[in-house]
């Protein structure tokens, strides 16, 4: 999961760079560090929760294998070394911005999540925030509207990224005492939600062309192309009651939708 952040944030210094150059390493290298310490920052906060359930049990503080005081030195080793990383090899921009993402991970969403069920939002936020970062770190500015149709995109990904965990692990979080939209909703109105923001997030793609971001009949063809496959896989999983809703697929096509996005993207950039 690290990797596949901070490889956004590749992508957004790619587009704005429209080529590779060194300083791209500082950037993949810094957001790759700063990921890794908001992920162990979170399971230092969550122990206690990732001890009751299946998914997280055998974690390394819950196991045992790791001391709470260890992973959190580590973390905080992990942040401080990609803040001065993206500071000193990138923009202070760039740092600041990955300052502000672990603060909201760690200081806004994780608390959150034992208090309101919609806390998806909240954490969407944290996707949008690396390719921002790679933007920056070449020189864009957050006003450019690429970059926040950009940004838009990895922030509607990852609500229906969210709603799949929620269905997948729901009794974990039940168990942990997590408050999930699970508590108030049925399975069938989480998927009918999850399809709407699939929906959502294939729209804000269709706009790529108008703003620049995608050009050549080629890539919007393919980006055409993909987002009716991934909107017409979700409706016939969520709509078609013959058919077992495979939660597992669905996060495989998700996935392969955002590389794919990302991949058009790269291209694009290095055209």
């Amino acid at each position: 999961m690290s990797t596949a952040i901070a490889f956004s944030a590749v992508t957004g210094y790619v587009f704005k760079a429209k080529g590779l150059h060194p300083e791209v390493l500082a950037v993949f290298a810094g957001v790759l560090l700063l990921a890794g310490s908001a992920t162990a920052l979170n399971q230092y906060q969550e122990r206690e929760q990732d001890a009751l359930m299946s998914r997280t049990k055998n974690r390394p503080i819950p196991s045992g294998d790791m001391k709470p005081s260890t992973a959190l030195v580590y973390a905080l080793i992990m942040g401080l070394a990609g803040i001065i990383l993206l500071y000193f090899l990138s923009t202070p921009l760039t740092a600041a911005l990955g300052l502000f993402n672990i603060l909201w991970y760690n200081g806004v969403y994780t608390p959150l999540k034992r208090k309101t069920g919609f806390v998806v939002i909240v954490g969407a936020v944290t996707g949008a925030i690396p390719p921002m970062m790679g933007w920056t770190a070449a020189g864009g500015r957050l006003s450019d509207k690429g970059i926040l149709l950009m940004a838009a995109f990895f922030f509607l990904w990852q609500i229906p990224h969210f709603l799949l965990l929620l269905l997948r692990y729901k009794e974990d979080y039940k168990r942990a005492g997590f408050r999930s939209a699970t508590n108030t909703l049925n399975d069938n109105q989480i998927k009918s939600i999850t399809f709407a923001w699939i929906l959502g997030t294939s729209l804000i793609t269709l706009f790529f062309p108008f703003f620049g971001i995608v050009s050549g009949i080629g890539l919007i063809a393919l980006m055409i192309i993909l987002n009716i496959l991934m909107v017409g896989y979700f409706y016939r999983s969520v709509f078609n009651r013959n058919l077992t809703f495979n939660i597992g697929s669905a996060f495989g096509s998700l996935y392969i939708y955002q590389l794919s996005v990302l991949a058009i993207l790269m291209v694009q950039a290095l055209k």
